[in-house]
C-alpha cells in the first residue's frame, strides 16, 4: 500500500526518536529494540546475560551465554516501518563472538512537488552490520566491543559511517547482575548537506533471577538510558515470568517518551527453538509496534 507521507515528513521520522524532549540525534533505528524478548522487557537489557539479545545492548553480556545462539526478528511499526534483525552468538575458550544485522526501511513512499497525482515513489532505509567479541577480565566480570557499519539512504541521497560499543558486565553473584555500557559511538558521511548524529547513548542496568515457586521463574531488570545529544535521562524497567523454563511472560515499561511507555509480550520454549512476540501500543495516531522472533539455541 502506498503511503501518503510527504519526503518532509519520512526526514522527519528517520531523523527523530518522537520524543517530547528536544532530539538532536538521527538513526533513531540504533535506539529500538532488536528483538520480542527486550521489547517486551522494555529494553531493560544492559544487566541480562542469558540471550542472544542482550549483545545490542552490552556487548560484554555475551561472555557469560554456553550456547550457541541464533536469532532472527521482524516488527512492523508505525506508518508501515519495516525492521529486520539476524544476530548469532559464538561461545570460544577466550573469547565469545557476537554478529548482528539489522535493517529498517519504508516503501513506496509517493513523491508530491505539487497538488495532484504522486509524481512516483521512493523508499528510506538505514543498516548497521555489526561483529563484536566479549572476554573475561575475571570470573565475574566481562568486557566486550562490538564495531558496526551503517547506511541510510533517504530518496536518492545516501550516507555511510561506524558505530562502537562498549561495555562491562558484573555478576555479584548467583542472582544480581549489574552492566554498564556506551553504545553508537561514530560518526556518518554527509546525507545531501549535512551530517546525522549518532545516538551515542549510556546504559547502567541491574537485573535480578531467581526462582519464585515450584516450576516458576522471575526475571527482573532495570536500566537507566540517557542519549548523550538528547535531553531527559529514562528509566526502562522489565519483568519476565518463566513457567516449566518452557513459557514467559512479560512486561515492560519505559518513561519519558511521548509515544510508547508499556510494553508486553510472551514466549515459548520447544526443544532448541524459542519464539517470542511482543507488542508495544503507541499514543496519538501511530500504529503499534508488533515484533515476532525466533531464537535457536544449538
Amino acid at each position: 500500500m502506498k503511503k501518503s507521507i510527504g519526503a518532509s515528513l519520512i526526514l522527519v521520522l528517520f531523523g527523530l526518536t518522537l520524543q517530547a524532549q528536544t532530539v538532536k540525534t538521527g538513526l533513531p533505528f540504533l535506539k529500538t529494540g532488536s528483538d520480542a524478548r527486550s521489547t517486551a522487557m522494555g529494553e531493560a537489557s544492559t544487566g541480562l546475560t542469558d540471550d542472544h539479545s542482550t549483545f545490542f545492548y552490552n556487548p560484554a553480556s555475551i561472555r557469560f551465554s554456553d550456547r550457541r545462539q541464533l536469532a532472527v526478528s521482524h516488527r512492523q511499526g508505525f506508518a508501515e516501518t519495516s525492521t529486520d534483525y539476524l544476530g548469532a552468538t559464538l561461545p570460544g575458550n577466550t573469547f565469545t563472538f557476537g554478529l548482528s544485522a539489522l535493517t529498517t526501511s519504508i516503501n513506496d513512499i509517493e513523491v508530491r512537488l505539487r497538488p495532484g497525482d504522486a509524481e512516483g515513489t521512493f523508499s528510506a532505509r538505514n543498516g548497521a552490520i555489526g561483529l563484536g567479541a566479549a572476554l573475561s577480565i575475571s570470573d565475574d566480570l566481562a568486557f566486550g566491543l562490538s564495531g558496526k557499519l551503517l547506511y541510510e539512504k533517504i530518496y536518492i541521497d545516501e550516507s555511510s559511517g561506524y558505530g562502537i560499543d562498549a561495555g562491562l558486565l558484573y555478576r555479584v553473584n548467583n542472582e544480581i547482575n549489574a552492566g554498564f555500557s556506551v553504545v553508537n559511538i561514530g560518526s556518518m558521511s554527509v546525507l545531501r548537506n549535512e551530517k546525522s548524529v549518532l545516538p551515542t547513548t549510556v546504559r547502567l542496568g541491574a537485573s535480578y533471577r531467581n526462582s519464585i515457586a515450584e516450576s516458576f521463574g522471575l526475571v527482573g531488570a532495570l536500566d537507566m538510558v540517557r542519549t548523550i545529544d538528547d535531553d531527559n535521562t529514562h528509566i526502562h524497567a522489565g519483568a519476565e515470568i518463566i513457567y516449566d523454563s518452557m513459557v514467559m511472560l512479560r512486561a515492560g515499561y519505559q518513561s519519558g517518551y511521548e509515544t510508547k511507555s508499556f510494553s508486553i509480550g510472551a514466549g515459548v520454549l520447544y526443544g532448541i527453538v524459542r519464539v517470542d512476540y511482543a507488542f508495544v501500543p503507541m499514543t496519538g495516531a501511530f500504529n503499534p509496534n508488533h515484533t515476532f522472533s525466533l531464537t535457536f539455541h544449538l
